[in-house]
């Protein structure tokens, strides 16, 4: 049975083809290229100055990539990219001017000057890294392979040893091939010039699917969408973000975090639900960090500069081979469960990391930003990233997920603030302000609730035995082993809020920052980073669903995955 999500986008991609394209511009490039740049540019001022002065962002898009950006018949230019591209202009007060780009020709238009960013449907892949710059993901999207609906074929498995079609020169091809590299598949890889000839070919019968992205392969097949069937499961996942300038660290921090902005007034989901309708949003790959604020991020509160950090941290990696850490502290025997347990995490993450890149672990005593800012620290780990220190620091993609979540009696069949109207909540006498926390969520829903403070050790006793509260409203790390020691205590699925520890780094030193990430997203391909965060998860859950870019690429000898 097709998703509700599916259904809806096939019919809003049938009526919008059932309209001649407008012409765009430029012809659009018929096989796209990858632009590597011509390397490091030093940067003179960031792009934040010419948005002070001017009041305009200039933001390269393309007018042939529906949803994303596409010029309509009434000569508008409409799409996801475009109207993301004004919720921040909005937000920061100024106007936007589009300035068309192609696939061929859009990195070297950022690179020239010609534009502040593109928002032209950029795939965060490795090795652009060299280049330029990526903003965390706004949106999360996939390539696909496409089969008959009267096809037997459901899953990627099913499709070992049989033909699959995919047109030369995209981002198709390039997942196709990587994922039969990857999983070792049976695939053979079928080339054409043009998806149509493709799409003819799996109704001719020869191939069995065809690979492309999910949007052009809805559009391909409009005029016969009950005659094809996409597979849920993705060959790669398609993280696109805003492109800027490499090193711009005062503009990326601008965008990203008017993006987290825009998610926690909730107006980027709207966009989404817009374009992309029924589909999940993934928060995970765009987690907000603490202190967002309340009112839209000004182009006017971030710096203008370039600042480069004296001295840069793969090269000194290179020379020394030890990797100097802060932010682990010897914790006293009786310390709370959960808080070894996350210290056992930290540990092993840590020395993942240094293991991949053949470096010995130095852990270094005393403030973790202070230490990283300073330089006498490489990284800190287990830091949630704070924009109140985002002056001083980088944060890198985390690599653990905890928060506040409800604690119920399975039997009880409580799903959200909804049910508790008229009921007990209980919050852990160590857990400052959930209480409030709890009494802002059923206000939401206009809950009348009372409260019960515990002790953190008997929360469960407070539940199943001496029944003081309905459930418990806490951090998921101070719940574990209530859950764990009582198979009918459960959680409810929802994140009341959600914290992202991962590491700080020096500020503005990119391919450092790169090698952490791509170590962390290497952690998450292979399973591995699953397997260390089991202590810390709660029963029956599966890790999060972080941000992992496509694509391969070593920095200074290192390779990060």
């Amino acid at each position: 049975m097709r998703p509700a999500f599916l259904s809806v986008l096939l019919l809003i991609v049938s009526v919008g083809l059932a309209q001649s394209p407008a012409p765009t511009l430029v012809p659009p490039t018929p096989i796209p290229v990858v632009d590597t740049g011509s390397g490091d540019v030093l940067l003179a001022e960031s792009g934040v100055a010419r948005l002070q002065r001017d009041g305009v962002l200039r933001a390269g898009i393309l007018y042939n990539e529906p949803p994303f950006g596409e010029l309509n018949i009434r000569g508008e230019l409409v799409g996801f990219d475009a109207d993301l591209a004004r919720a921040l202009a909005e937000a920061w007060g100024i106007e936007v001017e589009f300035v068309q780009v192609t696939r061929q020709n859009a990195l070297a238009t950022l690179r020239d000057g010609l534009v502040d960013a593109l928002f032209a449907a950029q795939v965060h892949r490795r090795e652009l890294d060299a280049t330029v710059e990526f903003s965390m993901t706004y949106h999360l999207g996939k390539q696909a392979v496409m089969v008959r609906a009267d096809s037997s074929i459901e899953t990627l498995a099913n499709l070992s040893g049989q033909r699959v079609g995919y047109v030369v020169g995209t981002a198709g091809e390039t997942a196709l091939l990587e994922y039969i590299a990857v999983s070792g598949s049976l695939i053979q890889p079928q080339p054409y010039l043009t998806l149509d000839q493709a799409y003819s070919a799996l109704f001719a019968g020869d191939v069995a699917g065809v690979a492309a992205r999910q949007e052009h392969l809805l559009r391909v097949a409009a005029a016969q969408l009950d005659a094809i069937k996409l597979l849920d499961e993705a060959i790669a996942r398609e993280p696109f973000a805003v492109v800027v300038p490499r090193q711009d660290v005062h503009l990326r921090n601008l965008i990203n975090r008017t993006l987290q902005w825009l998610v926690q007034e909730e107006k980027l989901q709207e966009l989404q639900e817009q374009y992309f309708p029924g589909m999940a949003f993934a928060e995970d790959a765009l987690p907000r960090w603490r202190n967002i604020g309340e009112e839209a991020p000004s182009p006017l509160l971030f710096g203008t500069d370039v600042p480069f950090p004296p001295q840069y941290i793969v090269p000194r990696l290179n020379s020394e081979r030890r990797l100097r850490v802060a932010g682990m502290t010897d914790l006293p025997p009786d310390a709370p469960v959960y808080l070894q347990r996350v210290d056992a995490v930290n540990r092993a993450v840590v020395e993942r990391l240094a293991a991949r890149w053949n470096v010995q672990v130095v852990y270094v005593g005393g403030d973790p930003l202070q230490l990283v800012e300073s330089g006498q620290a490489d990284l800190a780990v287990g830091v949630v990233p704070d924009w109140e220190a985002a002056g001083r620091v980088d944060f890198t993609l985390p690599y653990m997920l905890h928060g506040d979540r409800l604690m119920y009696k399975e039997r009880d069949d409580i799903n959200s603030f909804v049910d508790l109207r008229g009921r007990i909540i209980g919050v852990l006498q160590s857990d400052a302000g959930a209480q409030e926390r709890a009494q802002a969520w059923a206000d939401s829903v206009t809950a009348r609730v009372r409260f019960y403070i515990t002790d953190d050790e008997r929360a469960a006793i407070t539940l199943l035995v001496e029944t003081n509260a309905d459930v418990i409203y806490g951090d998921s790390l101070k719940l574990l082993t209530h859950l764990e020691q009582n198979a009918e205590l459960k959680v409810t699925p929802r994140w009341y809020s959600r914290n992202y520890p991962g590491f700080a780094v020096p500020r503005n030193d990119l391919d450092f920052r790169l090698l952490v990430e791509y170590t962390l997203q290497d952690l998450i391909r292979t399973g591995e980073l699953a397997t260390l965060l089991q202590p810390v998860l709660p029963p029956g859950s599966d890790a999060p669903g972080f941000d992992v870019w496509p694509g391969s690429r070593a920095i200074g000898g290192f390779l990060g995955g």
